[in-house]
């Protein structure tokens, strides 16, 4: 039992690498009328250059399940979800309207 509760951790990270998650770009459909576009998450800007473990977001601010999460910019703009970090001190403001391309793909 001890030995499979060291493996899970090793096993998920490892997944989580060869399964391409880590690799890949999250699209996330906007909803909204007035948004300016999807959004386009890069997991390998927040894992690889920003150097932030999984743990970071997950599964505090996060689930780990793609589209779990119903997230509006009335949350973000909360402190929720990516308002946990994009608040304009730990990373760009959310609540910035010059920022908005940084992460919605123009229409």
């Amino acid at each position: 039992m001890r030995k499979a509760l060291l493996i899970l951790p090793f096993i998920f990270i490892v997944g989580c690498g060869q399964s391409g998650v880590l690799n890949k770009n999250l699209i996330f459909k906007a909803k909204d009328k007035g948004a300016p576009g999807d959004v386009v998450f890069s997991h390998v800007y927040h894992c690889k250059v920003k150097k932030l473990h999984c743990s970071a977001c997950h599964p505090g601010v996060f689930k780990k399940k793609f589209g779990y999460d119903r997230i509006t910019m009335k949350d973000i703009w909360a402190g929720k979800y990516c308002g946990t970090c994009h608040n304009g001190q730990k990373a760009f403001s959310a609540k910035d309207k010059t920022q908005c391309v940084r992460c919605h793909s123009v229409k």
